[in-house]
């Protein structure tokens, strides 16, 4: 006679199996607004990926031209994380050997707390972020013959990573790949990145998730020669990239004369980005969010996009189509009313609070009208962290 299991063994049965990790679904648990996410910096994009930022515990990649913001948007991420918490930390891998912390410091960016490692070795960045394991000849268990970052993390001992919550790539596509290092000089190979990406992000993606980490690979974008039809644009690191992303997001710089930012001395000193979400497994896809950058500021006039939500959500009444109520006062004309919004802070930040709330989930939205084992050995790549 089979034994019939019961709710509570089979309970057991599968916690043995899998871990005492698994969830077991609860009718109770309110799910929405789960995600922790980091703010871009930009209001308009934040609302556009639709949890408010870049999500932790998963994979993001900023893809976009040459100019067109990439590298600052993550910081501005890096800038918005560190600010939540004096104690937290972030890392960034300059694989382009182009990081510049005074550039960073004028973006507010708290340098101090910011590790910064430089290599573009593939192999060497993949075994520092996840360790290296080994099989037991005997038991056939592995185990870790080096921690990695990541596993730095999830212990949360370490006080350099216990608060480590964002980690920037810059950039994918000069990494150095195995292959190519033992390539002979003038050799062509075939979709290095792809091939090495298509093994290690199966192995990155459910660290990256336990050690509850946002991790942004900044990418770029170039000419597939072999498309013959539609956009011939693409980003390197092949489709295994593309699935291990849980948020892509395409930047393109806009160099009109309405679209550009001028000093006194009529010098560019700006312009604005849009951005669309190519990828998004967190919210809607296919958003598109604009926003302006200084390049020795970083993301400038929020006021403004928080003003377009708010009249977008009904948080701003419009009497007729040229007024706007500010604070109880009716304010004719569009820039008028900005400048009336952006005087009072509290205004501001109350607006900015309640359109966060509204896309998020976290408050109703009700608007009646709308406008628009063994001793470890030492991990290499720590000792590089500057």
């Amino acid at each position: 006679m089979t034994k019939r299991i019961t709710e509570s063994e089979a309970e057991k049965q599968i916690k043995k199996f899998f871990g005492e990790g698994v969830v077991f679904f609860d009718g109770s648990i309110d799910t929405a607004g789960s995600y922790e996410a980091i703010s871009t910096g930009s209001p308009a994009l934040d609302e556009a990926i639709g949890i408010g930022g870049v999500p932790r515990g998963r994979i993001t990649q900023l893809a976009g031209q040459e100019s067109s913001g990439k590298t600052m948007l993550s910081l501005s991420c890096i800038k918005n994380y560190l600010d939540q918490n004096p104690e937290n930390t972030a890392l960034f891998i300059d694989a382009e050997y182009t990081y510049d912390p005074e550039w960073a410091a004028s973006q507010g960016v708290d340098v101090s707390r910011v590790m910064v490692i430089k290599t573009n070795d593939a192999k060497e960045i993949f075994e520092g972020l996840l360790g290296i394991s080994k099989v037991n000849s005997v038991t056939k268990k592995i185990s870790k013959s080096m921690k990695g970052i990541l596993d730095y993390v999830i212990e949360g001992e370490d006080p350099r990573f216990k608060n480590l919550g964002i980690i920037v790539l810059d950039s994918i596509a000069v990494l150095n790949t195995p292959l190519e290092v033992a390539a002979t000089v003038g050799k062509a190979n075939m979709a290095p990145i792809p091939r090495f990406l298509s093994t290690e992000l199966k192995k990155l993606t459910p660290a990256v998730a336990q050690a509850n980490v946002a991790l942004i690979g900044i990418n770029q974008v170039r000419v597939d020669l072999g498309k013959m039809f539609g956009d011939p644009m693409s980003s390197p690191g092949g489709k295994a990239l593309k699935h291990a992303c849980s948020l892509m997001i395409n930047m393109a710089p806009m160099f009109g004369a309405d679209n550009v930012i001028k000093n006194d001395s009529d010098e560019r000193v700006g312009h604005r980005v849009r951005a669309k979400i190519e990828k998004n497994k967190v919210g809607a896809p296919f958003k598109k969010a604009e926003y302006f950058l200084e390049y020795m500021k970083g993301i400038v006039n929020c006021e403004v996009e928080i003003f377009d939500l708010a009249v977008k959500y009904g948080l701003i009444e419009r009497p007729t189509s040229q007024s706007y109520l500010i604070d109880g006062e009716k304010v004719r004309g569009r820039d008028n009313a900005i400048e009336a919004m952006s005087s009072n802070k509290d205004l501001v930040n109350s607006l900015d609070e309640k359109i966060r709330g509204i896309y998020t989930g976290s408050q109703p939205f009700e608007m009646e009208t709308s406008n628009d084992e063994e001793s470890l050995i030492d991990n290499p790549l720590l000792s590089s962290i500057e």
